[in-house]
């Protein structure tokens, strides 16, 4: 007999965990106390809830899942998370992801959350599964002269345990001015209070703008003057900010050996006085490597219908097409189909018959609607049809200058 349950038992999660993730190293019975305690405490947050497969009464697997608020083209929707994906190692090839994945959907459709995101341990595993690939990340690697130099930038100040307050306003400013974004509960702001963590902020008129918040590294064998600035968080509000955010970053080039900057911005490298990495690698001829990118966070939409009518407002082009959708869901063995009328790119479900007809799958779709590819993108990769009509270079239009998401939410 196989069942779900709430997770009371977090010792017996702290063993599943340490066996299924062998990188989280809970070799050590401080170790494995700590991830316990710290299991326990997450669980009693609002928003988080750890749950267990039990089969015959024993702990088969389990997941967690976390519920968000993420601002979807302007509009705050209810999503939901779920990380710490795990099946036993006794119990695999039995069926039970696919029995976790869909008691998570399932519960999230229930709770009226239209879009689920995970961070996955392998995208196709989970493209599988429905899952459809989300924004890209880079990572450049530069040398803090790199960086322009800014004139008359904002005052940097030192942030610290105390400002948590005034940092998750910042935030949360930034994340209603960004697709994507999700809100983020007062845990997330604890490298506040991280020893090995340091914060800098910029106030416009009083009110902080815009922060960045870092960690130093040193690689085996450096000496104590040998430092690299890790970037974990970069927000800001304003231009202003941003660039003087930029100029304290570069002022640390008589300290710092490189600094590591994450970014979805495309057009970074732009923003560089010399773009090259710290590599210094020439590839595909002479194209000097400027970052490393790669595809983590990934989207899924629960409930079509209700995902429509949130973002009801959002134009995704110009264009005026009815497109009748086939969207097979072979996870939860489903498949919508509806028109939608696209007017000036706000689209809403009408009765009318379509100028062109789309099939494809739940993921792809979900990539799709939340600004991650282009429809010539599904074209190519053979995920949708080509068809030699003028509603569908339409619909390739609608789709062609997406608003691509960014997160700095991780689970």
């Amino acid at each position: 007999m196989v069942e779900f349950k709430p997770m009371k038992d977090f010792n017996e999660f702290m063993e599943l965990s340490q066996r299924c993730y062998p990188g989280m190293k809970l070799n050590s019975k401080e170790e494995k106390e700590r991830y316990t305690e710290h299991r326990e405490k997450m669980n009693a947050k609002e928003n988080i809830r750890t749950i267990g497969l039990y089969e015959h009464e024993k702990l088969a697997g389990g997941y967690i899942e976390y519920d968000y608020v993420a601002n979807v083209y302007g509009t705050a929707v209810k999503a939901a998370g779920i990380g710490t994906v795990a099946v036993d190692l006794v119990n695999k090839k039995q069926g039970h992801a696919k029995r976790l994945i869909q008691k998570f959907l399932l519960d999230a459709r229930s709770n009226g959350r239209p879009l689920a995101q995970l961070y996955p341990f392998q995208p196709s595993f989970y493209k599988k599964m429905g899952f459809g690939l989300g924004p890209k990340l880079e990572t450049y690697r530069f040398h803090p002269s790199q960086l322009p130099t800014v004139e008359n930038g904002l005052k940097g100040v030192v942030l610290g345990e105390g400002d948590e307050e005034e940092v998750s306003r910042c935030y949360h400013q930034w994340s209603r001015q960004t697709h994507g974004a999700c809100d983020k509960p007062e845990y997330e702001f604890a490298f506040l209070k991280k020893e090995d963590h340091h914060a800098i902020g910029v106030r416009e008129n009083g009110v902080l703008t815009g922060y960045v918040n870092f960690q130093f590294e040193q690689q085996p064998g450096d000496h104590f003057l040998q430092n690299d600035l890790i970037v974990r968080n970069f927000i800001s509000t304003s231009v202003k900010a941003y660039r003087s955010l930029l100029a304290i970053l570069h002022n640390q080039k008589d300290q710092v050996r490189s600094i590591l900057f994450p970014t979805f911005d495309e057009g970074f490298s732009m923003v560089l006085d010399d773009p090259t990495h710290t590599d210094a690698d020439i590839i595909f001829g002479i194209y000097h490597k400027t970052s490393e990118a790669g595809r983590g966070l990934m989207y899924r939409i629960i409930d079509v219908d209700r995902f429509r009518d949130e973002v009801k407002d959002h134009s995704f082009g110009t264009e005026t097409v009815r497109i009748g959708w086939t969207i097979h869901d072979s996870l939860l063995e489903e498949t919508y189909e509806a028109v939608w009328q696209f007017d000036n790119g706000r689209p809403q479900k009408t009765d009318q018959p379509a100028d062109v007809n789309l099939s494809l799958g739940i993921g792809e779709f979900s990539s799709l609607m939340m600004g991650c590819l282009t429809l010539r993108d599904l074209v190519y990769r053979g995920s949708v049809e080509e068809q030699d009509r003028e509603a569908f270079r339409t619909a390739l239009d609608l789709f062609s200058q997406p608003t691509k998401p960014e997160s700095w939410s991780f689970f």
